[in-house]
């Protein structure tokens, strides 16, 4: 899988290295025919430049896919490293940008939106140009990363909340808990109440008992009404 590109070089760029260098070739033809040494002097300068410069500039710019970010290599000293998650945009090469940086020797380029993130925690937006050579296989590289990198963050936002929940319910149960054991460790309260009529006093425990004494009271009045009536009508009868 290709993930170094190098940039392409515009047909412009190569008829400038062409000339620079038919020049130096004929100021150094130039130098036997006046016998001066000027010439020789600009011709080496020309060279000079075409070695150290020019030559480099085409064999050390290129852009590569690293795992995280974009790397774009601008011969001889700048270097952008762009994350997938501060990327943006990407438009067309005759797209006009305010903050913009070009590292494109071709015209046939794209510009790259992305958030920089300066020294004082602010953000800015900017651009950069790039032409790789192989255009479309380098968009979907590109294309590529980004829908990765958003289904990264979409499973990082799923895994985030999944833990928010478990915590949640962990912290529930442990108060659900806290209460039950509290609760367990409270002292029994326990009611009295005095009996009508006999200055005795009961424990009161709940409704619920209150209720089954009271009907069980109710039982034993009416069985006690109704050994009153047989014995009356036993008396009667007799």
């Amino acid at each position: 899988m290709q993930l170094k590109f190098p940039s392409a070089v515009s047909s412009i760029v190569k008829f400038v290295i062409v000339v620079m260098n038919v020049v130096a070739v004929l100021l150094l033809a130039a130098k036997f025919i006046m016998d001066t040494y000027f010439s020789v002097k600009v011709a080496i300068a020309l060279f000079a430049v075409d070695i150290i410069y020019i030559v480099p500039l085409i064999l050390f710019t290129y852009y590569k896919f690293e795992d995280d970010y974009l790397l774009i290599h601008d011969f001889p000293i700048r270097t952008f490293k762009i994350k997938y998650s501060d990327i943006f945009n990407v438009e067309d090469g005759d797209y006009e940008a305010k903050e913009k940086s070009i590292v494109a020797l071709s015209l046939d380029r794209v510009a790259i939106g992305y958030k920089k993130h300066n020294k004082d925690d602010s953000v800015t937006e900017r651009y950069v140009y790039v032409s790789p050579k192989d255009m479309n296989l380098f968009l979907i590289r590109l294309s590529a990363r980004l829908q990765q990198n958003k289904v990264d963050i979409e499973e990082k936002a799923k895994e985030v909340s999944l833990k928010q929940q478990e915590h949640l319910l962990k912290k529930k149960l442990a108060e659900e808990k806290k209460a039950k054991e509290a609760k367990e460790k409270e002292p029994e309260i326990i009611k009295v109440k005095t009996v009508k009529g006999t200055g005795v006093f009961k424990t009161e425990n709940s409704a619920a008992d209150d209720a089954a004494e009271e009907k069980a009271e109710d039982i034993a009045a009416d069985a006690v009404e109704d050994v009153a009536k047989e014995t009356e009508e036993s008396a009667n009868g007799e």
